[in-house]
């Protein structure tokens, strides 16, 4: 009977245990929003622009010296609308690399098609091979029919990434896949061959694809 008293006692202390910590959890207060509190105040802040659609703040941060915030700052501005172009192209041109990729990133959603040839100077003559290979994404990603020479010529770039990259924008935008042979050295007949016919189809069916393209832009999709 003793044993059956101890082991009744040392059940509702742990009993009484569990329901404290189930109180205790339950009354701990979630940050504003629902999600996990800001990791730092660069971040808080950035993100309080953000939902503020604070375009202005936004385009301050993205001068902040450290690369970090200011690369933060020009990825939320992606999501505030065309109204974000004339900030992201002076971003495309800063100095450095991780806001200029952010900056082609950030163009592409909040520019959709609107001036690609911004997206395409960057693939041809950025220095870094991270923004041209993000130059390339995102004319595919927007379907940029009028950069489509820009983007044959990226079939040829010395960093396989960008011509990866260009090859499959250039599939997106033609609906069909084409060998390139990426991994042949530069200026091989094989390659040259067939980018040579890429450039030829493109020729052929150029027109229709434009057409095609903006007539889904007309009824509104994408």
């Amino acid at each position: 009977m003793a044993y059956r008293g101890v082991r009744l006692v040392v059940l509702l202390v742990i009993a009484g245990v569990l329901v404290t910590l189930v109180v205790w959890l339950a009354t701990q207060k979630e940050p504003v929003g629902g999600g996990p509190a800001p990791r730092d105040p660069d971040t808080a802040r950035v993100e309080q622009f953000r939902r503020e659609g604070n375009l202005e703040a936004l385009a301050g941060e993205a001068e902040n010296p450290q690369t970090e915030v200011a690369t933060r700052a020009v990825r939320a501005m992606g999501s505030l609308g065309p109204a974000a172009v004339p900030h992201l192209e002076r971003r495309i041109a800063d100095a450095r690399p991780e806001v200029r990729e952010a900056a082609v990133v950030a163009w592409g959603q909040a520019a959709d098609d609107r001036r690609p040839e911004i997206l395409a100077a960057a693939a041809r003559t950025d220095p870094s091979v991270v923004v041209r290979a993000a130059a390339v994404s995102v004319l595919g990603q927007v379907r940029a029919v009028n950069e489509m020479e820009t983007l044959i010529a990226a079939l040829d770039d010395p960093d396989r990434m960008v011509r990866v990259r260009a090859s499959a924008s250039i599939e997106h935008i033609l609906g069909r896949r084409y060998e390139v042979y990426l991994d042949d050295p530069p200026g091989s007949e094989r390659r040259r061959e067939a980018v040579e016919n890429v450039r030829k189809i493109w020729a052929e069916e150029g027109q229709l694809a434009r057409d095609y393209y903006a007539a889904k832009k007309a009824r509104g999709e994408r």
